[in-house]
């Protein structure tokens, strides 16, 4: 029978957020990440508008409309050189979360191995971002085209985040997949998404992200608390065997 911690994971992305703000040193110790993600994007964009706005508004062909497209291709430029900057300084902050929120709780084991997300970007995150990018454009559809969006990235969101967890406990990356993407990948009937606990949880996590400003910052660094309370109602509920064997 399925626990009551698999049925309520939508609520964790929720609840990590309101643990991060209510525990200010926690913030305080990654908030430093954003500060230099905010400022790399920055600078990224005034280089990129000095150097290449021209260049590229001539090949446009000049003129008003040749400017406007260099415009926005510098704009699109920027922007996913920054959002790749900032997933590894993210993914960083997240993993550090993870573990200290884990630790607050009671519920992190000195035997596990603490989580190295960034080892994870070439299989799993870089998934992730590739499937952000190509889906993004989804949000411009309004309300549709965000449940849309909402919906392909929830799996692998959930994914990225509860890896920190799996990670942990010495879960490869084949039984990862298994267990958040079902046996063969194949999690692609609504019904089975929608009763899914990973899927919930990246439903959550995902829209929470879509915030502007403090989506791809507060609403992230709460993402990794959420999955750190997931992760540790999981240890209560399975005990310290079936954890540190992982069978969740």
């Amino acid at each position: 029978m399925e626990s009551a911690v698999q049925k309520d994971t939508a609520r964790y992305p929720f609840a990590g957020t309101r643990y991060l703000l209510s525990h200010p040193k926690l913030l305080a110790g990654v908030l430093c990440y954003v500060i230099i993600g905010i400022i790399f994007a920055l600078v990224a964009l005034i280089i990129l508008l000095a150097v290449a706005l021209k260049p590229q508004a001539e090949a446009f062909g000049g003129e008003v409309l040749g400017w406007l497209l260099g415009t926005i291709a510098v704009f699109v430029e920027a922007f996913i050189i920054a959002m790749i900057f900032m997933k590894l300084l993210v993914s960083t902050a997240q993993e550090k979360l993870f573990v200290k929120v884990m630790k607050l709780e009671g519920c992190w084991n000195d035997s596990w191995e603490e989580p190295t997300m960034l080892s994870n970007l070439i299989c799993c995150c870089n998934t992730t971002l590739l499937l952000q990018m190509v889906s993004l454009p989804l949000n411009l559809l309004p309300v549709i085209g965000t449940m849309m969006y909402v919906a392909l990235n929830a799996p692998l969101a959930s994914w990225d985040l509860m890896s920190l967890y799996y990670d942990s406990i010495g879960m490869n990356q084949t039984e990862q997949r298994r267990k958040v993407l079902g046996k063969g990948c194949s999690k692609i009937n609504l019904s089975t998404f929608f009763g899914d606990s990973h899927f919930r949880f990246g439903m959550s996590a995902t829209f929470l992200e879509l915030f502007p400003l403090v989506g791809p910052t507060l609403f992230t660094l709460g993402n990794a608390c959420g999955a750190a309370l997931w992760a540790c109602d999981i240890v209560r509920a399975s005990g310290e065997e079936g954890v540190l064997t992982g069978h969740v």
